[in-house]
């Protein structure tokens, strides 16, 4: 009876020393608040990265926090999160929205825990991408990823059409004239689609840079979109809308060009894995460059990056671990093979410990990485960005519907912009 008594004595003490460590280990971790937007085909990333993430720091758990569909939206919710004090340690946002946080003093600088500039090309982060999301010599964001347009080509379509080609139409004119050509197919099938809707009229930037063109004056005083580029980007949307059938939200577009009735579908490359599972069996796509027409032009990237907003010594450790860790090597290279993305980290661009073998086996994403000597980040406007882009994109919408002329969309978002500014 007494070795019972002792032996269950035992087992207790065992049983709270054992819910005692428990409870300090919990104690000890740490759960990291992870805002972001990833929704639909790129919504694995997030889970992989998390996954990975929490392997490799034990210490640290990560609680996802999904607060819109697109980059505006969750820009607005991170807004209002602010407000009611609802903010999450780190944040996965567009690049160009950085300046938008820093006006209402959102996000903590990243220089002391990244070693400033320096450290940060040495984590192999690109300055140029870097230097997006710095002011005043502080570091407010890092990039994590960027995606350029490109074009999308259902070759079946274009060969019925009559394209005798060996590859994918290289130009403008090229490309318009074959969407005109399997237009004229009928029975339902759409020429082309070109997602002007996309956040911060970034379809009009990409031809606006392309041209050469700029959205403002190097001092910002200023817009610069307005004269003869500006132009003859929308020349270029009202050519090719001719050979839309109907105006459609890109979820519809995006469905029919997966369907196989449309013959070309320009939209971000982040799009390659979902369609090329899509067309698989069913008909033969490839994937072209969006037109440079000009030797100085330039492709627009649609960067997004992490930011922190957690303001606790302890915490800001924890995240910059998250940021590390999404901007590093291994991060880099999740997202590269589950998404379309183009990574920013050259350490798991160029070594064969990465992504050498995965470019090897999908010379698509490749092709696109090869792009990135000409590529820039979005604008985003000093005032009323936001504001500014949705009248950008009602008038593309007018101009490719040819409800109205290149020339006064233009004038409209000129006058517009500046009264906004």
């Amino acid at each position: 009876m007494k070795s019972f008594i002792h032996g269950t004595r035992y087992g207790l003490y065992a049983l709270a020393v054992s819910m005692s460590l428990g409870m300090a280990q919990a104690a000890d971790e740490t759960t990291l608040v992870v805002g972001h937007s990833f929704t639909a085909h790129n919504a694995e990333v997030i889970e992989s990265i998390k996954e990975e993430f929490e392997k490799k720091n034990p210490g640290i758990a990560v609680h996802l926090k999904h607060t819109g569909p697109n980059w505006e939206q969750h820009l607005q919710a991170t807004l209002r999160g602010s407000i009611v004090g609802d903010l999450p340690d780190v944040s996965h946002q567009s690049l160009t929205f950085t300046r938008i946080l820093l006006d209402r003093g959102l996000p903590q600088p990243l220089n002391d825990l990244s070693g400033g500039i320096e450290g940060l090309e040495a984590m192999g982060l690109p300055r140029s991408l870097i230097e997006t999301a710095t002011f005043d010599g502080k570091v407010y964001a890092l990039p994590f990823g960027t995606t350029i347009p490109v074009v999308y080509y259902n070759m079946d379509l274009l060969r019925k059409a009559g394209y005798a080609g060996d590859g994918p139409p290289k130009t403008w004119p090229e490309i318009i004239d074959v969407a005109k050509k399997v237009a004229a197919l009928g029975n339902g099938i759409n020429g082309g689609y070109i997602e002007y809707s996309a956040s911060n009229a970034w379809m009009f930037q990409n031809l606006l840079a392309s041209l050469g063109g700029t959205m403002m004056k190097p001092d910002e005083t200023d817009i610069a979109f307005d004269g003869a580029l500006g132009l003859r980007a929308l020349e270029i949307l009202r050519d090719f809308g001719s050979a839309m059938a109907a105006d459609m939200t890109k979820k519809q577009a995006r469905q029919a060009f997966n369907a196989g009735v449309t013959g070309i579908l320009i939209r971000s490359a982040s799009g390659v894995p979902s369609i090329l599972k899509a067309a698989k069996g069913n008909f033969e796509v490839q994937i072209g460059e969006f037109p440079v027409p000009e030797a100085g032009g330039r492709i627009v990237g649609a960067g997004h990056g992490v930011v922190m907003f957690a303001k606790d010594p302890a915490r800001q450790k924890a995240a910059w671990e998250y940021i590390k860790f999404v901007t590093g090597p291994e991060g880099q290279t999740i997202l590269a093979q589950r998404t379309g993305y183009m990574p920013i980290n050259m350490i798991a661009v160029n070594d064969p410990r990465y992504l050498s073998k995965y470019y090897e086996e999908n010379p698509y994403h490749r092709a696109i990485v090869a792009r990135l000597s000409i590529t820039s980040d979005w604008y985003s406007f000093p005032q009323n960005t936001i504001k500014i882009f949705d009248v950008m994109v009602e008038q593309m919408r007018a101009v490719l519907t040819q409800e109205t002329s290149p020339k006064d969309a233009l004038s409209t978002m000129a006058r517009e912009t500046r009264e906004l500014l």
